[in-house]
């Protein structure tokens, strides 16, 4: 019965998957395509996990702005503690499309479009997976652990383009790895546009360069003499990586941007005090995910090295440090680690087969993936893939239940907005998340303290912004010396506290999550 169904497939070549209606079946990719919009929208509360960060907010005015001024903004726009000082819109590519977007379908365009990010890298993984491992059903189940461990950042900014770059550029250098070299010329092309789209951009050179260093490492551990392919291989792994070295040079602010960028990522103080470069915490109940690519991946990595893939390897390896020092980086580890951890799962169940306990279920499992995979490689419309995107595009609009585009009331101070409004303050004390949700609201109205820009306002900023939120000794004299007439922040903050016993403060707003006060010496 088995073999029956798989020689009509292989008998005819491929007459009978390029017939009309094969086009039209759905497929694993399809599949893979969806399974972000069946995560977000069927398990999660849908677009307003995408706008959980206010980030979102001042990304999109920052796009206005350009759009508005037809030019790169160099200095800040949003605060009045440090007003005119130079600041550098790294990601001013995607501030301006998505601003454009916001214009002609407001949020519901921007959650739109991020949730095609997120499809894309789905079956972007589960092909690179596939063409390492030749196994489609194997591929499918480490594509789905990548991305649940990828959920961790499923916002809407910048940084989805990178994953989505990440991903072009391994397809790239397995093509390099397998003697077509072409795709290489057109990393520098694709790494002008990543550079003016997201700060991730160096991550593309990186993978150039672990691979070229990889290259090197295989051949003087051959067995033979020195290989010439293999030094051939690396000399263009470098000279590839060069290129898109030279090619990040072309952005608005030049060399300026690399150097502000080292700066920034050195500056251990700061980042200390950012959440997301903070290191996860397993006590998560999602961190489950990481956990089991962790340990699959790190054996792996030693697996690919005694196989001569050196390269792999080290990738596996170092982004396994990076999403150690770093959740921020656990999306990339987990996308660049799930081929290296599917070839050697995929090697272990080799050898289980050829056990008598494991030979029957081995047998039947290669049954099936044999069966699927000549329907798999058949050309497809994807048609599937595009019906699902009509039908979340279509309920976006509608804006009902979790299709409704909004910043979460319960995250973000959308109640308060109208008090603050009224009250028409000049310097508003806020959380960094919901500054970043009043640039979105209010600006150019509204100016902050500190935003979510923390590469702009750096370590003493923030020093100052988390004694006066702490509300330590000298709280009272910050709050004093940058003028500040109102204040907005949790009910449960330690500032809240302090300043409903201040007789210098006046409460105008408390719904028992968001309390509002006014300083008494300011006058309407």
């Amino acid at each position: 019965m088995q073999t029956a169904l798989v020689q009509p497939w292989q008998a005819t070549g491929s007459a009978e998957t390029e017939r009309w209606y094969v086009r039209l079946l759905p497929s694993l990719t399809d599949f893979a395509f969806i399974l972000p919009l069946f995560l977000l929208f069927g398990m999660m509360t849908g677009a307003t996990r995408l706008l959980s960060d206010g980030d979102t907010g001042w990304h999109i005015r920052t796009g206005d702005w350009i759009l508005a001024h037809r030019q790169i903004p160099t200095t800040d726009l949003f605060s009045f503690t440090m007003p005119g000082q130079p600041w550098f819109a790294w990601e001013w590519g995607w501030d301006l499309l998505f601003a454009a977007i916001h214009r002609t379908a407001g949020l519901a365009g921007v959650v739109f479009l991020n949730v095609v990010l997120l499809s894309l890298t789905a079956a972007l993984v589960f092909r690179l997976i596939r063409r390492y491992t030749d196994n489609d059903v194997l591929s499918f189940a480490f594509m789905m652990l990548a991305m649940c461990g990828s959920i961790v950042h499923w916002l809407a900014r910048p940084h989805l383009i990178s994953w989505v770059f990440v991903l072009v550029f391994a397809h790239i250098i397995l093509s390099a790895e397998r003697g077509d070299r072409k795709p290489l010329f057109y990393a520098p092309v694709l790494m002008v546009l990543w550079t003016n789209l997201h700060g991730g951009f160096f991550t593309g050179i990186l993978l150039l360069v672990t691979y070229a260093i990889g290259e090197a490492i295989r051949t003087a551990l051959s067995v033979t003499k020195f290989e010439l392919v293999a030094w051939r291989s690396s000399f263009e792994y470098l000279a590839c990586a060069l290129a898109c070295s030279a090619a990040t040079l072309i952005n608005p602010y030049g060399w300026h941007l690399h150097q502000h960028v080292i700066s920034y990522l050195r500056d251990s103080t700061l980042l200390d005090n950012i959440s997301e470069f903070q290191s996860i915490s397993f006590h998560n109940s999602g961190s489950v995910f990481f956990e089991c690519m962790l340990f699959a991946g790190l054996a792996a990595a030693f697996w690919c090295f005694a196989r001569g893939r050196a390269g792999l390897g080290l990738t596996v390896l170092l982004w396994a440090h990076a999403a150690l020092f770093s959740g921020r980086n656990i999306p990339v580890f987990m996308l660049l680690s799930a081929p290296a951890a599917a070839l050697m799962t995929q090697a272990l169940l080799g050898r289980l087969g050829s056990t008598p306990l494991f030979s029957k279920i081995s047998a039947a499992a290669g049954e099936i993936v044999s069966e699927l995979k000549p329907l798999e490689r058949a050309n497809r419309a994807y048609l599937l893939s595009a019906l699902a995107l009509l039908f979340v595009g279509g309920n976006l609009a509608g804006g009902q239940g979790v299709f409704r585009a909004r910043f979460n009331p319960k995250d973000f101070p959308v109640e308060a907005i109208p008090i603050i409004q009224k009250a028409g303050f000049d310097r508003l004390f806020t959380t960094d998340q919901w500054a970043d949700y009043l640039i979105y609201r209010n600006y150019p109205a509204q100016k902050t303290f500190l935003d979510g820009r923390s590469d702009f306002f750096g370590d003493s900023m923030v020093k100052k912004y988390q004694h006066i939120m702490n509300a330590q000794y000298d709280c009272e004299d910050l709050l004093k010396k940058f003028s500040i007439d109102g204040v907005m922040v949790k009910a449960d903050t330690p500032l809240a506290t302090v300043l409903k016993h201040s007789a210098g403060w006046k409460l105008l707003f408390d719904d028992g999550s968001i309390i509002v006060f006014q300083a008494r010496a300011r006058t309407f």
